[in-house]
């Protein structure tokens, strides 16, 4: 339906000046015109004109990664991010049993703890979920979800006793001397074995809670999300919700190194293409090599400024072997398929630098050169890297909002020069690469406004200022979370600007982050959220 859009300053985001005052949507979803009121006015031949009441209309943002299906957690878990003691992680998960009134078939579930946030300083054990319950299997996850904790009876559901061996690329904590486990797991490897157990016990309804899932992105003006981690399962269920016309924004999905794979893509060949089919497609592989910065298992070339038990050159691990990194990205390359790697630690970054250039170059797909490699995360990148990154076409894709969230724990375990420069956007600007920002949804809301305030600002919640040479424009935030984000996933055609041609994919905003003080760009409120000219979301003024 044509639909014209007045009243507004329109940020094309061709540029850093570049406004109009009307836009017009045609019949298929698409932007008819961009430019003045009255040509807009020519042109609509009787469409129905929107009033915006001098509200900022840009792009629709665009999430380069986040877990889409892991926003359920909003919806079943509790809340833990807002503790600061043992003491509260038992009295909320308490409250969050009961208020649900799960029973012994069912699961206690908890996400967001953080360590740093604590007054113990440290992860909690088991005795703390033991006191939640000793019938019913409870699991909190870190709030990285590199990491968790189980109670004694999730430890048996799931069959790991202290004869367990850790898995390669995880680890289970023991307590000293004893040798007993002690609930902690860290790593995937070490925490899907109690992922086995309780996802099967939350009665997952996919078809029920996607429209709640997709509000937490459309509130904050995402138009298009990923899904950077797909298990088979959760493919299958993408899948669905797509034939079944349930989702409303763009999905992206990366099937997930430790499955088949190419057997998730072979078994849903319609969706793995460049073009969408139910607003769900695949985009690529990915694969991990490393853990978290503030969980201290990113890994690092120079050692922490304190290991997780006092070790004074502690640097953490690798993920993958080179051997099994080489043949998985030189399978996505082989198969034409974009490579996306979570890399926190600048070791991390040099394996994959490494092990993507050894399987490139080993590969004899004519096309291997356009595949657009995504580095996550970058926490730790250092220029050198993002110089390497630029001359083989690598994206790094930046986790820009460390530097409010744990900017403090940054300077504390890697001290202030490496810690400073946490998310150095700076440098990868000054590489002439078309970084991204993220959230890493569910680790933290989508709010790219609040990604965006960070890489412009630099400030930790204690107030302290980081590296300043890493800092970047409001512009070139911006860019990074509508263009940039487009161009990453190879869809700048159709996204990323204003323009004639392109989808009508909008996010309307009560000021224009490009106009306004850059301190206040987090603060911006979105108004409505449009896709292909329809309007999702529309923000209750009550």
């Amino acid at each position: 339906m044509k639909r014209l859009f007045s009243n507004a300053t329109f940020v094309t985001m061709v540029d850093d000046v570049d406004t109009a005052d009307a836009l017009l949507v045609d019949d298929d979803g698409r932007i008819a015109y961009v430019g003045t009121l009255e040509e807009a006015r020519r042109l609509a031949e009787g469409a129905e004109e929107v009033d915006l009441g001098g509200a900022a209309v840009l792009p629709g943002l665009i999430d380069p990664h986040s877990h889409f299906t892991g926003a359920l957690q909003y919806l079943l878990y509790a809340d833990l991010s807002e503790c600061t003691s043992f003491a509260e992680i038992t009295e909320t998960l308490k409250k969050f049993a009961a208020e649900r009134n799960i029973g012994p078939d069912g699961v206690i579930m908890g996400n967001g703890y953080d360590q740093n946030n604590l007054i113990e300083q440290r992860h909690p054990d088991k005795s703390i979920l033991n006191a939640v319950s000793e019938d019913v299997p409870v699991l909190i996850t870190h709030v990285s979800n590199h990491m968790g904790v189980a109670n004694d009876c999730l430890l048996k559901l799931a069959g790991i006793t202290p004869t367990t061996p850790d898995p390669e690329g995880g680890r289970y904590g023991r307590m000293n001397g004893t040798g007993d486990l002690d609930g902690y797991a860290e790593e995937p490897a070490a925490m899907n074995p109690f992922y086995a157990v309780t996802t099967p016990r939350l009665g997952l309804d996919f078809a029920a809670m996607v429209p709640d899932m997709q509000r937490i992105y459309l509130e904050h003006g995402v138009t298009t999300c990923q899904d950077g981690a797909t298990a088979p399962d959760m493919a299958k269920v993408l899948v669905g919700l797509a034939r079944a016309g349930l989702l409303k924004m763009d999905i992206v999905s990366y099937p997930m190194w430790g499955s088949d794979v190419m057997a998730t893509l072979a078994d849903n060949a319609e969706f793995d293409s460049q073009s969408y089919t139910g607003h769900f497609r695949f985009g690529g592989l990915k694969m991990f090599l490393d853990g978290s910065p503030q969980g201290l298992t990113a890994w690092m070339t120079e050692p922490y400024v304190e290991g997780p038990d006092g070790e004074k050159d502690w640097v953490a691990y690798s993920t993958m072997t080179d051997e099994d990194a080489i043949a998985f990205a030189k399978m996505a390359i082989d198969s034409n398929h974009q490579l996306l790697c979570h890399c926190n630690g600048d070791a991390a970054a040099d394996q994959l630098l490494r092990v993507y250039e050894a399987a490139r170059d080993a590969s004899d797909n004519p096309e291997k050169m356009a595949l657009r490699p995504v580095m996550i995360h970058a926490q730790t990148a250092r220029t050198d890297q993002y110089e390497k990154m630029a001359a083989i076409g690598m994206i790094p894709s930046i986790f820009s909002s460390h530097v409010w969230y744990w900017g403090d724990a940054h300077l504390r375990n890697l001290g202030p020069v490496r810690g400073g420069r946490v998310s150095a956007c700076g440098d990868a600007e000054r590489a002439g690469l078309p970084f991204t920002l993220h959230t890493d949804t569910p680790v933290l809301r989508p709010n790219l406004l609040e990604a965006a305030w960070c890489a412009v600002n630099r400030i930790t919640k204690a107030g302290v200022q980081l590296d300043e040479d890493q800092k970047v424009t409001p512009y070139e935030a911006m860019r990074a979370i509508t263009y940039n984000g487009a161009y990453q996933y190879g869809e700048e055609a159709d996204k990323g600007t204003l323009e004639a041609g392109k989808l009508a994919d909008l996010v309307v905003l009560d000021r224009n982050p490009l106009a306004v003080d850059p301190r206040e760009i987090r603060d911006i409120c979105v108004l409505a959220t449009i896709k292909e000219g329809d309007t999702l979301y529309e923000r209750d003024e009550k």
